[in-house]
């Protein structure tokens, strides 16, 4: 068995109608709907295809880079720092740019805490590379324990000031996280994210029982002075096994 990396860029969803007529759908809805669009395409079905792309979106070619705000939100699965910087020198050259304004990790783990605490602390050593060259501003994490929080925080050289909590599954802001971002001005932030914004079942009936995700990426472009959402998109790596031909 060989196996290959598949890129994916939607380009800009709010150009595709399709998906615009859905709007009030879920993360993994709309996932899951671009990529039917995206993937319609026969040339994208190609066993040997690497890369597929959105349609162009020119809206913003014209537009000065600094009267934008780019948030990106990373889901990893693994500490693996290659992954990491690859997913995130995609981004970088995916949106056109040398800064990322807001950037959010969402590691799902089924890992101890002690262990998280570890896998976490290698993830943010990629992170304030980053930072440390200026590519990245606000830094977070989504759906972190208190506890390894507040671990992580206090060892960071670049402390998280973000960090987000899904309502869907935790009804109640943890006081002690409550506390401990007022008292070190941290953004407490609620998102409604799914637990796996692709779930391992949905890939495989699109892409085949040998894919597996290596990461993905949502990105949103505001326009700064309006906060109007310009651009919406997702990057995903996809690795896929295949049979040797004779």
């Amino acid at each position: 068995m060989l196996s290959h990396g598949l890129l994916i860029n939607t380009g800009n969803i709010l150009s595709l109608s399709e998906a615009k007529q859905k709007a009030s759908q879920n993360s993994t809805d709309e996932l899951i709907e671009t990529l039917k669009i995206i993937l319609n395409d026969d040339q994208s079905k190609r066993d040997d295809t690497t890369v597929i792309n959105g349609k162009k979106d020119t809206s913003l070619q014209d537009v000065d880079r600094k009267d934008l705000k780019i948030t990106v939100k990373v889901f990893i699965s693994s500490p693996d720092v290659g992954s990491l910087k690859e997913a995130l020198d995609q981004a970088f050259e995916a949106l056109h740019t040398d800064t990322i304004e807001t950037l959010v990790i969402a590691y799902k783990s089924t890992e101890n805490p002690e262990d998280m605490l570890s896998s976490l602390k290698k993830i943010w050593s990629v992170i304030e590379e980053y930072v440390k060259i200026d590519k990245l501003s606000s830094v977070g994490l989504s759906d972190i324990n208190t506890n390894t929080f507040i671990e992580l925080f206090q060892w960071a050289n670049v402390k998280p000031n973000i960090v987000q909590i899904n309502l869907a599954t935790c009804c109640v802001v943890p006081p002690a996280l409550q506390e401990f971002t007022k008292e070190n001005d941290i953004q407490l932030l609620t998102h409604s994210d799914p637990c796996q914004i692709l779930p391992q079942e949905v890939l495989e009936n699109i892409f085949g029982t040998t894919a597996y995700l290596h990461w993905l990426i949502r990105y949103q472009i505001h326009f700064k002075c309006r906060g109007i959402l310009a651009s919406k998109g997702y990057l995903l790596c996809i690795n896929k096994s295949c049979k040797c031909k004779p």
